[in-house]
C-alpha cells in the first residue's frame, strides 16, 4: 500500500530489490511489464526497488524505463531510480513474488530474505540461485525458474508463479516451501 496506495489480495506483487546492474539483469523485468500489464488486464504490480547510477550507461536506461513505465501505469509499477531504496524488508513481505533475472549470482543473499518472508522466487538458473531456487511442481519447490536469459523464458517462468497464484491451495503450498527452504 505504501508504494501503489492501494491493495488487493488477488492482485499480486512481484518486485525486485538490488542494484540497477547488468548483472542483475532488470532490463528483463523492465522489457516485460507492458506485456505482463496486458496479459493480465493491469491486475498485477510490479515493484523495482533500486537506485540508478546515471554514468552506468546500463543502469541510466533502466531508469529511463522506469520512469516511462511509471508514468504510463501509475497504479501498477513504482520505481524510483534516484532514491536510495531502503524498505528490502517491507517488500520482502509485501510481495507475492521475487524477481531475480540475475546474469550471474555468486551466491545469493537476497533470494534468501525473501524465502524468510514466505516469498517464492522467480529466478534464472546460476550460480547461487539455481543452488536455492527449484521449480515448483506438484507441491515441490520454491519459485520458478529459466534456463535461458532472454525474454521469453523470463516471461514463461512468470507465467508459471501467476498460474499458481491464482490456485490458492497451490499458492499456500509454494509460499510455506519458499519459507521452510531458509537456509541456516
Amino acid at each position: 500500500k505504501k508504494y501503489f496506495g492501494w491493495t488487493d489480495p488477488n492482485v499480486p506483487v512481484l518486485s525486485f530489490v538490488g542494484r540497477i546492474v547488468l548483472q542483475k539483469g532488470v532490463h528483463l523485468i523492465l522489457n516485460a511489464v507492458r506485456e505482463l500489464m496486458s496479459n493480465y488486464n493491469g491486475r498485477m504490480m510490479v515493484l523495482v526497488g533500486g537506485q540508478a547510477n546515471m554514468k552506468d550507461p546500463y543502469a541510466a536506461n533502466c531508469a529511463w524505463s522506469m520512469q516511462a513505465l511509471r508514468k504510463q501505469f501509475p497504479a501498477t509499477f513504482w520505481a524510483d531510480p534516484d532514491a536510495f531504496f531502503s524498505d528490502g524488508a517491507l517488500v520482502n513481505y509485501g510481495s507475492d513474488f521475487a524477481l531475480m533475472p540475475s546474469l550471474f549470482e555468486p551466491s545469493g543473499v537476497v533470494q534468501q530474505e525473501y524465502f524468510a518472508a514466505g516469498t517464492a522466487v522467480v529466478a534464472f538458473k546460476t550460480g547461487g540461485l539455481k543452488d536455492t531456487v527449484f521449480e515448483f511442481s506438484n507441491g515441490e519447490g520454491n519459485g520458478f525458474t529459466f534456463e535461458a536469459h532472454r525474454h521469453y523464458d523470463f516471461m514463461q517462468a512468470v507465467h508459471r508463479a501467476m498460474s499458481v497464484f491464482f490456485n490458492p491451495e497451490q499458492y499456500a503450498k509454494l509460499r510455506q516451501n519458499s519459507y521452510n527452504s531458509v537456509l541456516d
